[in-house]
């Protein structure tokens, strides 16, 4: 049975089991720094190799080292910042300063990226520029060896239209032949007419879900970023998962979500809040160190994609030992305090054991 009529056969408790255990495994991974990161190796200083043996009989507690956070910087016209040293930034965790060991670009991380694209009614008419769109991205995105993508089809049920792959050739196949493989054929009736069929909802919720589960399947290399680009109006028709377990899966897993919200083509902008529901969209991005784009022309959708992959390729990670011994969850929050006017985006903190 393919994912579309595994996931629409569970309830929304069985799915959260279901989608629990990889997720969890990779996100211990992805949090604590025993992950190289594309940083470069952390040496211990020679004191700490000169430590002598611990008695036996003593009893040690392990804690984790250090946390990476990866985060971009922009500057006061949008435009993304380039170079930082480590005391141009100031780092706090549940609102106490931390001390940052190191800090470098990381431009050439490999990445893990999940579309979730929404392809249900109220997406028909913009789907087929939606899919260039995701093609010119991937085009240019999957440009290391290491780079995977895959492609998660959102109506009520779920569809893994394309597993995580390197081969562009792929993706592009999977595109061109989406419409025929949809759980609900909405390529041969759009636009819907009511008098012939009803348009599918949309579990877009269970959908970003299911794609941060995704990427934990991606390999057991730590030093990646994990993606979900979501393409849709942002609405959830069918309330399996809530927006909040969505972003607090992302936390656990050290996932970034951005979004593309775009509703049907002949809206004025006066009317365009009814028809994407831009609220949900941008807490989902903010809250995970992601983006919320909402184009409207043609041209507004590959800008879009363009900034994004831009915005990948531009970022920072730092790494800090926290002081903390909490195991709830730690908010975070990065200042470049020379610079007031620039904004960095980063996700919202995370959990110190991401299995509880």
């Amino acid at each position: 049975m393919g994912l579309a009529g595994r996931l629409s056969a569970l309830t929304r408790d069985a799915l959260l089991r279901r989608l629990s255990r990889l997720a969890r495994r990779a996100a211990a991974r992805a949090l604590w720094a025993t992950a190289w990161w594309g940083l470069g190796a952390w040496a211990p200083s020679p004191c700490a190799q000169e430590r002598p043996a611990i008695p036996e009989d003593t009893l040690v507690t392990l804690r984790a080292q250090q946390v990476l956070v990866p985060f971009t910087v922009t500057d006061r016209l949008n435009r993304p910042v380039t170079e930082l040293a480590a005391d141009d930034v100031k780092l706090f965790e549940d609102n106490i300063e931390q001390e940052i060991v190191a800090l470098r670009r990381a431009p050439s991380l490999p990445v893990t990226v999940v579309i979730a694209l929404d392809c249900s009614g109220s997406m028909a008419r913009r789907l087929p520029l939606a899919k260039r769109a995701t093609l010119a991205f991937l085009e240019r995105l999957l440009r290391l060896p290491q780079d995977r993508a895959a492609l998660i089809a959102c109506q009520q049920d779920l569809l893994l239209a394309q597993p995580l792959t390197g081969e562009l050739a792929a993706f592009r196949q999977s595109l061109a032949t989406l419409d025929e493989r949809l759980p609900t054929p909405l390529g041969r009736v759009s636009p819907f007419e009511p008098a012939k069929a009803a348009p599918p909802g949309t579990a877009l919720y269970a959908a970003i879900y299911a794609a941060i589960d995704l990427l934990a399947t991606g390999g057991g290399e730590d030093g990646r970023r994990r993606i979900v680009v979501v393409v849709s109006d942002g609405f959830d028709s069918e309330g399996i998962i809530r927006a909040g377990e969505v972003i607090e899966r992302a936390w656990r897993s050290g996932a970034s979500i951005y979004a593309l919200g775009i509703g049907q083509p002949d809206l004025t902008a006066a009317d365009a809040s009814q028809t994407v529901n831009r609220t949900e969209l941008e807490r989902l991005c903010a809250s995970t160190g992601g983006q919320a784009f909402f184009p409207r022309l043609d041209r507004e959708f590959f800008t879009a994609f363009d900034q994004i992959d831009t915005d990948l390729r531009q970022c920072f990670v730092l790494a800090y030992t926290p002081t903390s011994e909490s195991a709830a969850f730690r908010a975070i929050r990065i200042e470049v305090p020379r610079h007031p006017d620039w904004k960095t985006r980063h996700r919202a903190g995370y959990y110190a054991n991401p299995s509880e």
